[in-house]
This record gives C-alpha cells, structure tokens and sequence, in this order.
C-alpha cells in the first residue's frame, strides 16, 4: 500500500513483512529529503509497526543541514511513532555509500537496532526475524 510518493522517494507499507519501506530515488534534500523520513514514521505510527526498510540503493549523498537534522529530530520521532528495527539497503554509488555510512555512524547509539545489508533477501530475513541472529560479517 503505497502512502506517499515524489519523485525522491516512496512510502508503503509491505504486509507480509509487517513494515514500512521507504524507497529513495536520487538526490533530495531539505523538506523533500525530510518528508520522505517524516511520512515513514507517519505511517508506522498508523500501523503500529516496529520495522522500515530503507532502501537508499538509488539514494543520493545527504547534505550536512539533513544529517544535523536526523540527529537532531527524526531519531526520535522515529522511536515515538514505533521504530525498533531498521534494515538499511546501501546505496549503489560509491559517494553516496560513504555519505550514508558517515551519517549512520555520526548518530551514536540509536534506540533501536540498524543493521546494513547489500542485498535485499537478507534485509527481509533480518526483518523478519531481527532477534534470531546477529550478523557475522567475515
């Protein structure tokens, strides 16, 4: 069930999985990056569900003024409207990658748990089931 669609990105709610998906679809920044994240959590909080994934695998880098705001904001209106468990799709360019990863990394200790994945069977396993097992990346 799609919730909120531009031309940056995609909400819906996926049944089977029990979660919110958000798609991105190139660069977006400022209100139209926000609202993307902004709608997700809206729709989880209409769900009440507990699970996103975010597949940033046609995302673009995300400018400084929206990391600070993820920070800042979004974190914990992510938490209060139901996130426990994110699974993030990594995005396919290399500049965007590393913007994404800095971010994540830029966050510290989030209050829910985020595991990374290139593909996305395994980011539905995961979700599926996030406490069976943790991840071993070897």
């Amino acid at each position: 069930m799609v919730h909120f669609e531009s031309k940056h990105g995609l909400v819906s709610w996926n049944e089977d999985l029990k979660a919110v998906i958000m798609e991105w679809r190139g660069f977006a920044y400022g209100p139209e990056f926000q609202s993307i994240l902004l709608k997700g959590a809206e729709l989880l909080e209409l769900r009440k569900g507990s699970k996103v994934l975010m597949d940033t695998r046609g995302g673009s880098a995300i400018k400084a003024e929206d990391k600070e705001w993820i920070g800042e904001f979004f974190i914990r209106q992510a938490y209060e409207s139901g996130l426990r468990h994110l699974a993030l799709l990594q995005p396919n360019s290399v500049v965007a990658r590393l913007s994404v990863n800095r971010t994540v990394e830029g966050l510290g200790a989030l209050p829910y748990r985020q595991e990374s994945f290139e593909d996305w069977d395994e980011a539905v396993r995961w979700l599926a089931d996030p406490s069976a097992t943790l991840r071993v990346i070897g």
